[in-house]
Formats: C-alpha cells, sequence, structure tokens
C-alpha cells in the first residue's frame, strides 16, 4: 500500500491527503511499538529473575523431613552426617550407606515412579499400601522408630500419578544397596525397591490385634471419604482396636494428624494427649482381652477459612486437598480447596522447560519486537522525506 501511494504521488498530487493519513497512522503506530518493546523488555527482566534466581518455595519444610527443610550442599549433609544431627547417621548406616559412599555422590535427580522407596520420620500409609517402619540403634542409646514406604504414593493429582515426580538429589552407589539417592529438600535415603539391609517391624498384618479407623461427617451426616469436607464441617473419627487371638495383649495407642491439622484443628482428644511438636495423639496404653475391641474416638473441624498454601516441595502429601492418616487402614478426605489450587494443578501438567529454552523464547520475541518497531520508526522518516520532497516541488 505504502508503495503503491509513493509511486502514483507524482501523477496525482493530490494523493498528498493520503499521505498525511497514512503518517498520522504511523505516529500511533510508532506508540503501541514503543509500549510494545518496553512491555517484553519488563517480561524479559521478570522471566529472566524467575529462571536464574528462582523464589523459595512457600511450603519447602515439612514434619516428615529426616532434616527439616533438607540440607543447602554435600558438605553440609556431611557435616550434619558427622554430628549425627536428628539421628541421620545412625539411620543411613542401618539402611547400609557409609560416609564414603556420601562423599562420593553426584548432583542429579530421579522420578517417583521408578520402583523408589523413601524414608520418613512418621508414618502415612497402610501396610497394605506397601508401607512398614524399621527400627535403628541410636548411638545415644535406645531404638528409634522410622517409616518406608513407596514414593509414588505421595503422587495425589493427575498429573503427578500420570507423570511421577521429580526429585533432586545426590546419587550415588552402595556396596551394600546399590542405587541410592538424598533427596535435598528433605534428606530423605531414597532406595530402589525395599532394601535388603532392614527388617520391617511387626505390622498389623501379622498381628491378633486389628486396627481400623473410620471417619464420619458429623456436618453432612455421611462418611467423610466419600464426601467433599467444607468450611467449619467436623469430622468424628474412631479408632478401633479388636483382638482376635487367645491372649490379653497391651498395646500403646497413637495416631498421627500431621496431614489432617493442616485443613483443621482438634477440637476433641478424646481424653488422650496431644503432642504439639510431633502433631501425635497419644493415649495410654490399653489392654485387650481375647475377642473384645476398644475404641477411642476424637473429632475435629475444618478451618473456615481453607487455605491456599502449595503443595509441600518435599513432601507431596501436605497440603494436596486431601486429609490423610493411617491406623491400621489410611482414609483419605478430600478438602473443597480454592480455586487457585485447581490452577497449581494446571501448571503442573505443562512441560518443562530449560533455561536454554527460555533464553531463545525470549530472544525470538524481543527481537520481533524490535524489528517491528524500528520497521515503523523507518517508514515514518520516509513519509517526512517525500513531503519535503514533494512540497520543494522535487516529486
Amino acid at each position: 500500500m505504502f508503495r503503491k501511494l509513493v509511486s502514483n504521488l507524482s501523477f496525482s498530487p493530490a494523493l498528498i491527503t493520503q499521505v498525511s493519513f497514512y503518517a498520522h497512522r504511523l505516529r500511533q503506530e510508532e506508540v503501541t511499538r514503543r509500549m510494545t518493546v518496553v512491555f517484553v523488555v519488563l517480561a524479559l527482566v521478570m522471566q529472566s529473575l524467575a529462571v536464574f534466581s528462582p523464589p523459595d518455595s512457600a511450603n519447602a519444610a515439612s514434619e516428615q523431613d529426616l532434616i527439616r527443610g533438607g540440607v543447602q550442599d554435600l558438605d553440609d549433609l556431611l557435616v550434619r552426617y558427622d554430628n549425627n544431627t536428628d539421628d541421620i547417621k545412625d539411620i543411613y548406616t542401618t539402611l547400609g550407606v557409609d560416609r564414603s559412599e556420601i562423599a562420593a555422590a553426584k548432583s542429579g535427580s530421579f522420578n517417583s515412579k521408578n520402583n523408589i522407596y523413601n524414608i520418613s520420620r512418621y508414618g502415612q500409609y497402610s501396610a497394605e499400601q506397601g508401607e512398614t517402619s524399621f527400627s535403628y540403634k541410636r548411638s545415644t542409646g535406645g531404638v528409634g522408630v522410622r517409616f518406608i514406604s513407596p514414593l509414588h504414593l505421595s503422587d495425589t493429582s493427575s498429573s503427578k500419578k500420570r507423570n511421577g515426580t521429580t526429585y533432586e538429589a545426590w546419587v550415588g552407589n552402595s556396596s551394600q544397596i546399590g542405587w541410592f539417592a538424598i533427596m535435598k529438600s528433605s534428606a530423605s535415603l531414597a532406595t530402589k525397591g525395599y532394601p535388603t539391609t532392614i527388617t520391617p517391624d511387626s505390622t498389623s498384618a501379622t498381628s491378633a490385634v486389628v486396627r481400623s479407623l473410620k471417619s464420619v461427617n458429623t456436618s453432612q451426616s455421611v462418611d467423610a471419604t466419600s464426601a467433599v469436607a467444607k468450611p467449619f464441617d467436623k469430622i468424628s473419627n474412631t479408632l478401633t482396636l479388636h483382638n482376635t487371638g487367645t491372649k490379653t495383649a497391651q498395646l500403646p495407642l497413637s495416631i498421627n494428624l500431621s496431614d489432617m491439622l493442616e485443613y483443621s484443628t482438634l477440637i476433641d482428644d478424646g481424653g488422650g494427649t496431644f503432642n504439639t511438636t510431633t502433631k501425635t495423639l497419644a493415649w495410654d496404653p490399653i489392654t485387650v482381652a481375647a475377642g473384645v475391641s476398644q475404641e477411642r474416638t476424637f473429632a475435629i473441624q475444618l478451618a473456615s477459612t481453607i487455605p491456599a498454601t502449595p503443595v509441600g516441595q518435599s513432601n507431596g502429601n501436605s497440603y494436596d486437598c486431601i486429609m490423610s492418616t493411617t491406623y491400621g487402614s489410611n482414609i483419605q478426605i478430600p478438602v473443597n480447596c480454592p480455586v487457585v489450587k485447581g490452577i497449581e494443578n494446571i501448571i503442573g501438567d505443562l512441560p518443562g522447560t530449560g533455561i536454554l529454552i527460555n533464553v531463545i523464547f525470549s530472544l525470538v520475541v524481543t527481537t520481533a519486537a524490535v524489528f517491528f518497531y524500528a520497521r515503523t520508526r523507518q517508514m515514518k522518516k520516509e513519509i517526512k522525506l517525500i513531503r519535503h520532497n514533494l512540497n520543494s516541488g522535487t516529486i
């Protein structure tokens, strides 16, 4: 259009009005192009900050971490190992990993779908789901207990169940258990398959006492696992021990509520004692005669406002819109989370891109914006020259 207008200008000087109109449009277009370049540059700066200096997770630590909040680097891990922080040396040694093997580990990653088992501080799942506890000797005296379960159980969203979750870790090889990885976000030890160096503690599956848990949403008068819990809903939970054997059994009774209390508060402890540090509700040891059942009941109430806290970095069960706990059987109560949590799941479905792809994309967009801005300025200068030449009579 521009070339045709200029080529006909010498034959029809009246077209100068069209040139003036075109010049006016170009001035408007120049403003638009200039603003485009400014916003592209600002977007490039923000993207660079996000890529080269990513923000810390708002939910980076979990009570399930072997070292809460994880470790900064391999040297930090070795210092904590030498100091036996949170029994980390005792646990690794029991599992079959020594200091030299940790020091030789390389920075890498692994996916939860590859038959990975992970160590946690407290129980989260049932024996039927593959979780067991194991004991280890503490160097300070006594015996400690930790839990091991398939890592894919923490993949609760549809995208994570389909693709798994990738964890940053130090990956190494042990002479006793072979491949292992130490997760940077929690210092938890991951193995391929169940490690042969430990023996599972006795579970309810092999005990004469059968443990079970039932939850009822009293606000909606339904089984709590079959309905979405809403703000202010009250949920009654009943723990049952049934002695199927022929002898009287005396057993401790406790349940971990850390996951449930992310969205709720304990309003009735049922005569138990709640530990605010470990988030464990415990009762005095009870005696269960042969063929007899014993029950304990406690209640929780959902918060008035369901938090939109993102899913945990080291613990995928943390703030996943599901309240979960285990006593013999594992129960999962869905929670009516804010809409923003749905966006979090959508983002999880997006393909991951590395720094190189982000840089290339930014350069392409910036180059295109600058090109069109420069082209507009060039055409504006050409129109000025044409009008000058027309007024001077050279056209």
